[in-house]
């Protein structure tokens, strides 16, 4: 994956550990993309303990927020013991915990109890509702009082391939080059220093853009530029015919899927590495991120 390990490692994320997909069904995540969140699931399998794969992500993903389905049915793990020993671990870490709805209002006091003041997380006990229309808001609602969306407004997708742009420069000649990244609000690309001469916040417009197979056209603006060591990284703004911030909606709809799929696809293959590499050699340490390039 080369150098882009370094940028998706990056931004807050959501794991959800062991979730009832009957209840949280995928489609959510890329519904809470378009909200600014970043979330995946990791679900229990036969190849690796999910006690490691939950210390591997808290050792790599350092500004993640992890939610445990303490339903789920993992014979090595008694969830109590299991997220309090993390919590003294990992003091800093964001934990909440997910249970599907109690029927007596005694049992849901004494979970929180237990989670939210004998071992102390800061992330919240969610109770799920039986109609999963319903989990939806009552999820969101959480990542919003965790502040699951970072620092970034929107969540940008880091460009390995099939992600180029098409503009013309101000003699007219077409530029074309690659994508370093993508959200519903921005973009960038890196070029000859030489390539490409723009003011600061000058408008270009109709730019073509192919992302994994998505093609559309937008103006833009330009927001920053600044010299890097593989040329003029320059950092546009979308903006509508109309002069508005932003894509134009009939874009912006068919974009989001497309940022969903290459943000799963580099988070999901680098944990795959990761696994891959601790299930090879279970009782060495967790193989350092230079060792999966």
């Amino acid at each position: 994956m080369g150098n882009i390990v370094d940028e998706i490692i990056k931004g807050r994320k959501v794991f959800f550990i062991a979730p009832d997909h009957s209840l949280l069904p995928e489609n959510y995540l890329e519904e809470y993309l378009t909200l600014g969140y970043e979330c995946y699931f990791i679900d229990n399998d036969i190849f690796l303990p999910m006690e490691t794969k939950v210390e591997i992500i808290l050792s790599i993903f350092k500004d993640s927020i992890l939610f445990f389905n303490i339903d789920a049915p993992i014979s090595t793990i008694k969830w109590p013991s299991f997220i309090l020993n993390l919590q003294m671990k990992y003091p800093e870490a964001i934990f909440g915990v997910l249970y599907n709805k109690r029927q007596s209002v005694p049992e849901r006091q004494g979970i929180e109890r237990q989670f939210l003041y004998t071992i102390g997380i800061k992330g919240g006990c969610i109770q799920l509702e039986y109609q999963k229309k319903n989990n939806f808001g009552l999820i969101e609602k959480t990542l919003y009082a965790n502040q699951a969306m970072g620092r970034r407004k929107n969540v940008r997708a880091v460009c390995s391939s099939g992600c180029t742009f098409q503009l013309y420069n101000d003699k007219k000649d077409i530029i074309t080059g690659k994508l370093n990244d993508i959200s519903i609000s921005h973009f960038s690309f890196t070029l000859d220093p030489n390539a490409l001469s723009l003011a600061e916040y000058e408008k270009v417009p109709d730019i073509a853009f192919s992302v994994r197979g998505l093609h559309f056209r937008s103006d833009a603006v330009l927001y920053m530029m600044r010299e890097t060591d593989l040329g003029t990284l320059f950092v546009f703004a979308f903006t509508t015919g109309a002069g508005q911030s932003g894509l134009e909606s009939a874009s912006r709809q068919l974009l989001i899927p497309k940022l969903y799929e290459i943000m799963s696809s580099n988070c999901n293959e680098l944990l795959s590495k990761l696994f891959k590499a601790a299930g090879q050699k279970r009782d060495s340490e967790i193989p350092e991120l230079g060792s999966l390039d």
